[in-house]
């Protein structure tokens, strides 16, 4: 008899433990899909590909644009010829319906010559933030104004990094001409804190690399760009 109340005893327990585990096994399952569910909605939100992206040398030179106006007592054109900007048009495609942010930072490696005919390397960088930005395709573009083209060379090497609202590296791209160099050459000490026998530094950094904005080509195609921050 006592074996009997025993067996039954444990027979309930073994029931309410199974009644108690099923719907916090239900809870847990639900858990685990609404993570998976807000995990994908995430993914989804930070979705940005590069589609173009411009290769360095000859064929990012772009002449300033020239437009027709017409202005009392504006002075006529100092200077005739047409000089040449160094643009960096990107083309990218974001996935969400609406991204709240978006960072771009642009570097640059440029190649001249100095005053004694040396080989003379500069590095230009700069950041450019969107916000408010739709689904669908974009442009991003910074530029090289041309007295830096001029004194001091064209590009060799143009770098990319997209980051996302929480600093999450969302695209990124880099391409040289004429230079081997490492895939994230502007994070590479052998690269940008190199010198030469007499100390003096393989790269020179300098300021002057701009967002459109500050260019003539701001007014081309305005409707492409997102609102800078």
């Amino acid at each position: 008899m006592n074996n009997e109340k025993t067996l039954r005893r444990t027979v309930c327990v073994a029931a309410a433990l199974f009644c108690l585990a099923e719907p916090v096994a239900a809870q847990v399952g639900r858990l685990g899909q609404r993570t998976a569910a807000q995990a994908g909605a995430k993914k989804d939100e930070e979705t940005v590909k590069i589609s173009r992206f411009p290769p360095p040398g000859k064929t990012a030179m772009v002449k300033t644009p020239e437009f027709s106006y017409s202005v009392n007592n504006i002075q006529p054109k100092v200077n005739r010829k047409q000089r040449e900007w160094a643009l960096f048009e990107v083309k990218y495609e974001t996935s969400a319906k609406w991204t709240d942010e978006l960072t771009f930072v642009y570097h640059v490696m440029t190649k001249g010559r100095d005053e004694q005919n040396k080989e003379l390397f500069s590095y230009y960088t700069t950041t450019v933030r969107y916000i408010d930005i739709p689904k669908g395709d974009h442009m991003s573009c910074v530029a090289l104004p041309p007295s830096l083209v001029e004194r001091y060379g064209e590009p060799i090497a143009v770098a990319l990094e997209i980051t996302g609202k929480d600093g999450s590296v969302l695209a990124s791209e880099a391409l040289a001409s004429g230079i081997q160099l490492p895939k994230e050459w502007w994070r590479d000490s052998n690269v940008m804190d190199k010198r030469d026998a007499a100390g003096n530094p393989f790269l020179v950094r300098r300021n002057g690399l701009v967002d459109r904005l500050k260019t003539p080509f701001a007014l081309i195609n305005p409707d492409d760009y997102e609102v800078v921050q």
